[in-house]
């Protein structure tokens, strides 16, 4: 079964007054399977890329921030790959 996720812009750098104005430094990453939730964020950000995925889990558990990514993409490239393992 192949997962369709998708990102979802949720904290930004803000860049003035102006809500969402700046960097994307975080996403919800929606279409997991079985109810279950991830965020990916930029720690090294605004000049860096250290992007790091967050699981939440049904009973409304969340894991610690895990990987070290060079961009977003690869991150949800490694969370689509954890998903498809464990299904």
């Amino acid at each position: 079964m192949q997962l369709n996720f998708t990102l979802h812009e949720d904290a930004w750098i803000r860049k003035g007054p102006v809500y969402g104005s700046g960097q994307v430094i975080g996403y919800r990453v929606g279409g997991l399977p079985d109810g279950t939730g991830a965020r990916v964020a930029n720690f090294g950000a605004p000049n860096g890329n250290d992007w790091r995925i967050m699981r939440i889990y049904t009973n409304n558990t969340q894991s610690d921030w895990m990987g070290n990514y060079d961009s977003v993409e690869d991150a949800l490239a490694a969370l689509q790959q954890e998903c498809q393992r464990t299904m």
